[in-house]
C-alpha cells in the first residue's frame, strides 16, 4: 500500500486507540492519556490462540490498522460495532448452552 495512505491510516488508529482507551477510564486518568502515552497503557499481548488458528487481539494496533486497510473511511462506532456479537450469534451460543428446542406435544 502507498505510505501516505499507510500513515494516515496509522496515525486515525493510533486515534481510535486513544478514544478507546478514554472510554474504559474515569474523568481523571482520561487527562492522562495522550497519543505519546498510549502504547505504555495497552497490553502487551498483540495475538491469542483461538482453537487451531492464532488471531490477532481486538483492540491492538495491528487490529485497527487491517480494518482500516479494509475500509478506510471506517469510524470509532463503526468499529465498535464490528465486535458486537449478531443476533445470529446470540441465538447459536443460546443452541449451545441450552440445547435445541424441544416440543412437549
Amino acid at each position: 500500500m502507498n505510505t501516505k495512505k499507510m500513515s494516515k491510516i496509522r496515525r486515525k488508529a493510533v486515534t481510535f486507540l486513544v478514544i478507546w482507551i478514554k472510554g474504559l477510564l474515569n474523568k481523571k486518568e482520561q487527562a492522562n492519556v495522550t497519543i505519546k502515552n498510549v502504547f505504555s497503557l495497552l497490553p502487551n499481548q498483540t495475538h491469542y490462540y483461538n482453537g487451531d488458528s492464532l488471531k490477532l487481539q481486538p483492540w491492538s494496533l495491528k487490529w485497527i490498522v487491517k480494518k482500516l486497510k479494509k475500509n478506510p473511511l471506517l469510524t470509532y462506532d463503526e468499529l465498535n460495532a464490528m465486535l458486537q456479537p449478531t443476533e445470529r450469534d446470540i441465538r447459536r451460543y443460546k443452541m449451545i448452552k441450552e440445547g435445541p428446542i424441544k416440543n412437549d406435544t
